[in-house]
């Protein structure tokens, strides 16, 4: 249906019908005195302004020529020369306003300009004295008449200059108003209006929309009517040719909700069931019209689930998927799911229940068959966990080439991506510590890859440079993934390789994005920073930018850690934990001990990580190579 048009034309009979005596003409009147008044008290305001600076300027004016003339007036009074003090105050004329000048001492007329004086010829105006002091001598009073009109002439002609400028102003600004509402508020309002009278309720007509604003949303909220209207009279029109046969429409229903449909009576038995549950269960009407669902349903009836049932239908409630078993005489089990709502008549008296059954057979096996599944995966990642756990060198295998050493190994899931390693290569004891991409399934397989490829590096008759050995493991893992200059990967890992010289007392540290941490047997922690590259990732023409620190072993102890623990969120901050922090936390444990070390660690890890999840993968390695039980 279009939308209403008839009323878009600014010269209809409902227009101007509004315009003389709807909303335009109270705006129109409110509109004329808010002009009128605001007029007003521009010009009064504007005239009282102009009053006042006149009302200065002559008060200055006259002060001025008052005070300028007087020395003048005494000199040539002394004199006794009259004519020349009348030719004095002659230089008063040229103040327009000013009609007559008297010259007063004591309160005593001496001349006056014109003479003989001011009420004797009659000059019009008010009277204005101005004493003007001479010293020694006695003092002067001007009397000066002056004409308010002239005065005030140039203040009435500026001020209808300003108030013509006011109306003509406020006439625009109103007019541009007036013509604003009646364009963008009279007319969609009269279109709303023109769809409301010529909707019916079996046809209800859409207002336009011209714009998104308040009288848009009056038009949108009526048109959203419109549509409910529409959608009511589809909905009755539908419901009144269903209800010539109700049964059908009942069935209907059921078809679509679901596999078949059912009603029980007030004494909670079966009164129908639709064909559809016979084909699906087996049973026959026998089997099930005039019993209670409890009469023929799976030995799961001592259930609390089915309790809860039995409850919510005494209680009158509506149940919805509510699940139990049922087993025909061949022994064949379906499982179903039903959902039903009480029905009472006009008195509010219980008539029994109407609803729809499911059958969840199907759904049931694939919850079983996905359930197997995901025990199978957690006993396969738990089996591969142990195997992960075996490959990780454990305690004495760390004390026997490190010293004094302990470790936390804590994947984020079963197994991990951040893995440890000792070897010896040519009589020199190494320790290779690294971070894999990802973790858990993902982190655990890159793992077997690098302890593959340390595993070909470690069969090296001869010591090998400790960045020498990222080399190759950089090498080496590029090999085992493919990764080629043209064919960059997404694989790769942190690493840190540290070989022990016991025969110079030396230890030799490479790091690639990981730092090595050495304690004083005193608890001063410095950092050693490992390069900012990775390993994997990019395959390079040149060999990666690699070097080593070597490190006075002594009573040192050396701590490794992957940034699981340094990247780790705080449940108080919402910020990561640091290397400062971790840092700080080493310092402060009495002495260098690796047990202590390796304690403070997973302390620091636990305060700081708080009730947030853990983030990634945590490993981490302190120990003391020349340690002596």
């Amino acid at each position: 249906m279009a939308p209403a048009k008839k009323s878009l034309s600014k010269d209809g009979p409902v227009v101007s019908r509004l315009a003389r005596s709807g909303l335009f003409t109270k705006l129109l009147a409110i509109c004329t005195l808010a002009a009128v008044v605001c007029a007003s008290a521009a010009t009064l305001t504007f005239y009282l302004y102009l009053d006042a600076i006149a009302t200065n300027r002559v008060a200055a004016e006259l002060n001025g020529q008052a005070s300028a003339l007087a020395p003048l007036a005494a000199d040539v009074l002394a004199k006794n020369d009259n004519a020349a003090v009348q030719r004095v105050l002659k230089g008063f004329s040229g103040l327009n306003y000013i009609t007559c000048v008297e010259v007063l001492r004591e309160d005593s007329l001496i001349t006056a300009w014109p003479s003989p004086g001011c009420d004797e010829i009659g000059a019009i105006g008010n009277d204005r004295f101005i004493d003007v002091p001479l010293g020694n001598a006695p003092s002067l009073t001007f009397a000066l008449r002056i004409d308010d009109a002239v005065l005030r002439a140039s203040i009435w002609r500026e001020t209808a200059i300003f108030a013509g400028f006011v109306i003509l102003l406020s006439s625009i600004i109103f007019t541009t108003l007036m013509l604003s509402f009646r364009r963008t508020v009279l007319f969609p309002l009269e279109d709303l209006r023109a769809a409301m009278l010529a909707s019916t309720p079996q046809n209800p007509v859409r207002a336009a929309l011209y714009r998104h604003d308040e009288i848009g949303a009056i038009v949108q909220a009526y048109n959203s009517l419109v549509a409910a209207a529409r959608l009511f009279f589809r909905r009755l029109d539908r419901s009144q040719a269903q209800l010539a046969n109700s049964e059908k429409r009942f069935r209907d229903l059921a078809e679509v909700s679901g596999d078949w449909f059912f009603e029980m009576d007030h004494t909670l038995r079966l009164t129908f069931i639709s064909d559809q549950f016979y084909s699906i269960t087996g049973l026959s009407p026998d089997d099930v019209i005039g019993k209670t669902r409890q009469q023929f349903a799976a030995n799961d009836r001592a259930t609390d689930m089915f309790a809860s049932h039995i409850a919510d239908l005494k209680a009158r409630r509506e149940f919805r998927g509510f699940e139990y078993q049922i087993n025909n005489s061949s022994g064949i089990s379906t499982h179903v799911s039903i959902s039903g709502v009480p029905l009472f008549d006009d008195e509010g008296n219980f008539k029994g229940y109407r609803g729809v059954g499911v059958d969840v057979s199907k759904i049931k096996e694939k919850e079983r068959q996905l359930a197997e599944t995901n025990r199978n995966l957690g006993d396969s990642v738990t089996y591969a966990s142990s195997i992960q756990r075996v490959l990780l060198a454990p305690g004495a295998m760390l004390d026997c080439h490190l010293g004094k050493a302990n470790a936390i190994w804590q994947p984020k899931d079963l197994v991990g991506g951040d893995f440890y390693l000792v070897k010896t290569i040519g009589k020199v004891d190494y320790l290779v510590f690294f971070d894999c991409t990802g973790h858990g399934v993902p982190g655990a397989f890159m793992t077997l890859i690098v302890t593959s490829v340390v595993d070909q590096i470690a069969v090296s008759d001869a010591a090998i440079p400790a960045a020498h050995v990222l080399q190759l493991i950089h090498d080496g893992v590029c090999r085992q993934l493919g990764i080629t200059p043209q064919n960059p990967g997404n694989d790769g890992l942190d690493c840190a390789v540290v070989r022990l010289d016991r025969s110079k007392d030396l230890l030799e540290f490479s790091g690639a994005s990981i730092d090595l941490f050495e304690v004083a047997v005193h608890g001063g922690v410095t950092r050693h920073r490992g390069a900012r590259v990775t390993l994997g990732y990019q395959m390079y023409d040149a060999p990666l930018e690699l070097s080593a620190t070597p490190l006075v072993m002594a009573d040192n102890a050396f701590v490794l850690t992957t940034d699981g623990l340094l990247t780790q969120v705080g449940d108080r901050t919402k910020r990561a934990l640091g290397t400062r922090r971790f840092q700080e936390g080493l310092a402060a444990v009495n002495g260098n001990d690796p047990g202590k070390l390796i304690r403070a660690a997973g302390r620091i890890l636990k305060n700081w990580q708080g009730r947030e999840d853990r983030r990634d993968d945590v490993a981490v390695v302190a120990f003391k190579p020349n340690h002596h039980a």
